[in-house]
C-alpha cells in the first residue's frame, strides 16, 4: 500500500485581450490538447487538463486551464515532475500558474509560478519561457 499526493491548480493564460487573445487561447488549446495520452511515472498527461473552449461568454479577461492527478507518492520523483510540467509551460502563453500539493508522507504545499513581463512582447508574442518561481521545495531530499 503506497501514500497518495493529489496535485490541482490552474493556469492563468492570455486570453480574451486583444490583439492576439483568440489566435493565443486557441494555440494554448491545440498545446494541451497534443500532450500524451500516455507517460512513463511520473505521468503527465493531457487527460489531466481542462480547458473551456473559446467563446466570451465564459471567459471574462485571462483563459483558465484547470488540472488534477492523484499519484502514488509523487513527491519521491517531485524534482522530475515539475521538470516535466515546466517543458509543458514553456509552450504555453500564459501570466501565472498556482498549483496545490497535497501528501500523505510531507505535508501539503502552494507552489507558483510567475510570468517575467518584461518578456513579454505584445506585438510578437512568445510561449512564456521565464518566471518567477515560490512556494514549496522542488525536491523533498529526505525521503
Amino acid at each position: 500500500m503506497g501514500h497518495e499526493s493529489i496535485i490541482y491548480g490552474h493556469i492563468c493564460a492570455i486570453g480574451n485581450q486583444p490583439p492576439h487573445g483568440e489566435k493565443l487561447y486557441k494555440l494554448n488549446e491545440k498545446i494541451i490538447d497534443n500532450l500524451t495520452k500516455k507517460d512513463d511515472y511520473p505521468w503527465i498527461t493531457k487527460w489531466m487538463f481542462s480547458t473551456i473552449p473559446y467563446d466570451t461568454q465564459h471567459i471574462y479577461r485571462n483563459q483558465i486551464i484547470h488540472f488534477g492527478a492523484s499519484y502514488k507518492q509523487l513527491e519521491s520523483d517531485w524534482n522530475e515532475w515539475l521538470e516535466k510540467f515546466e517543458s509543458i509551460l514553456k509552450q504555453l502563453y500564459w501570466f501565472s500558474v498556482t498549483l496545490h500539493l497535497e501528501t500523505e508522507l510531507v505535508g501539503d504545499h502552494k507552489f507558483e509560478w510567475i510570468a517575467d513581463f518584461d518578456k513579454f512582447e505584445n506585438n510578437n508574442p512568445k510561449p512564456t519561457s521565464e518566471w518567477k518561481f515560490d512556494g514549496g521545495p522542488r525536491e523533498f531530499k529526505y525521503l
